[in-house]
Order: C-alpha cells, then sequence, then structure tokens
C-alpha cells in the first residue's frame, strides 16, 4: 500500500484537479454571460464630456456628462490664479487688485485725502475678494512711498511694523502716479 502511494505522480494530481477546475470554470463563465447581461458597464473614458441624452426636439434638454472634467480643472485654476492674480503684468508692473486700487484712487481723487476704509470699499466694486486683501495691498503699495501719498500710521516695512486700521489712515494719489499713471489728464 505504500508502494501504491508513492507511485502517484504529481502530474496526475494535477489533471485530476484541473479537471475540477475546468467544470468550476465552465460554471464560472456561465455566470459571467448572465451578470454580463444584467449589468450594463459605461466606460467612462468613451463617453467623456459627450451627450449621452440627446433630445432633438428640444436641444436645451441635452445632458452633458461631466466625468473626468474635473480632472483637469484644477490644474487650470492654479494656473489661473499664479498668472492672472499672482504675478504682475508686464505692461504696468500691477496685479490686478494694485490696478484696481489705483483706479478707484483715481475716480475719488478731488485732491484731498481719503480714508483708505473707503477707499478699500469702492475698490471692492471692482474686486469682490474681501476689504482684508484689498487693505493690505494699499499698505504695501503706500509703505513705498511712491505712487500713493499717506497720511497716518503706515507702518514700515524695514522694522516689520504694521500699519494702523484703514478707519484710521488715509490717501491720495501721488503727483509722481498723475504724472507717470494718468499723464494725459494732468494740466502742468
Amino acid at each position: 500500500m505504500k508502494d501504491e502511494e508513492e507511485n502517484i505522480h504529481p502530474e496526475e494530481e494535477n489533471t485530476e484537479h484541473t479537471e475540477n477546475n475546468s467544470e468550476d470554470n465552465s460554471i464560472d463563465d456561465n455566470q459571467e454571460d448572465e451578470l454580463s447581461e444584467e449589468i450594463i458597464e459605461v466606460d467612462a473614458k468613451n463617453f467623456e464630456g459627450q451627450h449621452f441624452y440627446e433630445n432633438d426636439e428640444n436641444p436645451e434638454d441635452t445632458i452633458t456628462k461631466v466625468t473626468g472634467m474635473y480632472k483637469d480643472w484644477f490644474l487650470d485654476y492654479a494656473s489661473y490664479v499664479i498668472l492672472e492674480r499672482a504675478v504682475p503684468a508686464i505692461e504696468d508692473g500691477f496685479k490686478p487688485v494694485q490696478r484696481r486700487i489705483m483706479h478707484s484712487l483715481k475716480e475719488l481723487d478731488d485732491g484731498r485725502y481719503n480714508k483708505v476704509a473707503n477707499v478699500v470699499g469702492h475698490t471692492m466694486q471692482y474686486h469682490p475678494h474681501g476689504d482684508a486683501s484689498i487693505g493690505d495691498a494699499m499698505v504695501q503699495i503706500g509703505q513705498r512711498e511712491l505712487l500713493i501719498d499717506c497720511q497716518g500710521n503706515w507702518g514700515n516695512i524695514l522694522t516689520g511694523d504694521s500699519a494702523a486700521a484703514s478707519r484710521y489712515i488715509e490717501a491720495r494719489l501721488s503727483k509722481f502716479a498723475l504724472e507717470v499713471l494718468y499723464l494725459s489728464l494732468i494740466h502742468i
């Protein structure tokens, strides 16, 4: 009996085992066919951005699948922020918020000093990103003492002192800014 057990070759065991597996596989194949008929899988790459329901009578009711569109949105938005908001323009050296502040100062210019809080409020109609960012940008322009004529505690870049609240400080366009930025509007 021991000799009979030793005479069993591993190849024979594998063939018996594979015969059983082939029967199991045939059952699995049948089940997969049934499941594939019941479940319809949609490949998102093939339908990305296409219309999956079109109403020929009323094209306004067409539904567009947005799967996959969001993948590139973050990169597009990040590029927009860097190029349009954070990097100064080559034409005038201003960031958009700074350009809007200077425009607001020109509109409010009557020769008198204006409270920075009023200038910030006026700028918000052009720059809807909050008053703190506008106020900080205006203080940065004013601390250079080139384009904005400042009155009050505007802080100091060298010592790191911050400016007083915007309701306490005042500003107007400097004579240099009027000559350089708005050349055609000044009479000599």
